[in-house]
């Protein structure tokens, strides 16, 4: 990649970063062929021309442009990255909401690119189709008529390109997905590839990424995202889309998880939108993208609290919870004394699972898999499994 882009910088003229780099880092030492003024300018001088102070007024002109792009969560001029599990809906979700703020004047169908970079043939044509009507260029570098124009790191010559041609202001970049941009677990790689999203935004363009999270959660159950740590220094906007519904439910919920918000009000909620079936088609799902209720995302804060304490039981009591699983399957109302009482018997409990331990992971799955009731004078705790 460092290869690649300093072949273009020297093809248009220009010294890549990590060469400019290295020679500021030269010039501390006596004798570096670069440690001359240029322009007769001193270096003090030149770096009080390229201050800001200089360039209130364009900073304030292009601030009072700014406008959303997706209501309340992603404004112009800003790179975002937004990550979710495989299969949770990224591309449904932001094509959902580009095609409605299209719809609603908030932006311009030819101002947005859409580079699709993680779909079949069949995937291509579909949403190339929708993106036509709404009038979004789509791109798919794989297929590209132009032999210049066929991997990510020629996009992003473009993309450069664009900004310095002075193009970029009012553009909306889509990216799906990141890591056929950039190895998302290579720091330098990632690094450079950031810095032309956010040379790009600072000219008046906007950047958003999708981007996914491992196949596996935290201890807490929560999503990790897939990537080097530094990319969320390096955005504007970082959210998680949390589904909290499995794939065979009629809706998919999908709960924001805010990482990083620079907007002064941070955006706290969800979406929905009906998952593809067999008599749902990927059009309609799209087109079904909505914004949660403020009672709506109180529930699905329940529904993910109840994931995450799952998680915590699978990951930190998995022989009990596989012991409650296996034995209350039947849906039979069993008293927290009758559980504690089949740890004694070897042929249920082969694993030595222990009554603090069992304890423990019960209190996890109350309120989820388990529903408790209580019964008698005294309240005595009786439980069902209840599959998630």
């Amino acid at each position: 990649m460092q290869d690649d882009w300093a072949d273009y910088c020297e093809s248009v003229g220009q010294k890549p970063a990590f060469v400019i780099k290295e020679e500021l880092i030269n010039e501390t030492f006596p004798g570096n062929p670069y440690h001359t003024k240029q322009n007769g300018s001193s270096s003090l001088s030149r770096l009080m021309g390229v201050a800001v102070n200089s360039r209130i007024e364009e900073l304030e002109e292009r601030l009072a442009q700014e406008r959303d792009v997706i209501p309340g969560m992603i404004t112009t001029g800003t790179v975002t990255l937004v990550y979710a599990p495989s299969g949770a809906g990224k591309t449904v979700w932001i094509l959902g909401n580009l095609f409605q703020s299209i719809r609603n004047n908030l932006i311009k169908g030819s101002d947005v690119i859409y580079f699709n970079e993680d779909d079949g043939a069949k995937g291509v044509l579909q949403k190339a189709k929708m993106g036509n009507r709404h009038g979004i260029t789509m791109v798919t570098l794989a297929n590209s008529p132009d032999p210049s124009l066929r991997t990510t790191t020629d996009a992003l010559h473009l993309l450069n390109a664009i900004r310095e041609e002075g193009e970029a202001n009012g553009k909306i970049v889509i990216c799906d997905t990141l890591k056929k941009f950039a190895p998302v677990l290579n720091k330098g790689d990632m690094r450079e590839v950031l810095h032309v999203f956010r040379e790009f935004a600072a000219a008046g363009g906007t950047v958003i990424l999708l981007g996914h999270c491992n196949k596996h959660r935290s201890m807490d159950g929560r999503l990790i995202y897939e990537g080097v740590g530094d990319l969320k220094a390096d955005v504007d906007n970082m959210f998680g889309l949390d589904p909290v519904n499995d794939k065979f439910a009629f809706h998919q919920e999908l709960l924001v998880i805010n990482e990083k918000d620079r907007s002064q009000i941070s955006f706290e909620g969800g979406f929905k939108y009906k998952q593809t079936s067999a008599t749902v088609g990927y059009e309609e799902s799209v087109d079904s993208v909505q914004f949660m209720t403020v009672d709506d995302i109180s529930e699905l804060k329940e529904k993910q609290r109840a994931q995450i304490n799952i998680g915590k039981a699978i990951s930190k009591y998995e022989d009990e919870y596989v012991l409650l699983s296996s034995i209350m399957k039947s849906s039979k109302m069993f008293s927290q004394s009758e559980l504690l009482e089949l740890l004694r018997d070897e042929t249920i409990n082969p694993n030595g699972c222990t009554r603090k331990k069992l304890l423990n992971c019960i209190d996890l799955l109350k309120g989820n898999n388990l529903k408790l009731e209580r019964r008698g004078e005294h309240g005595k705790k009786y439980y069902r499994w209840v599959p998630m």
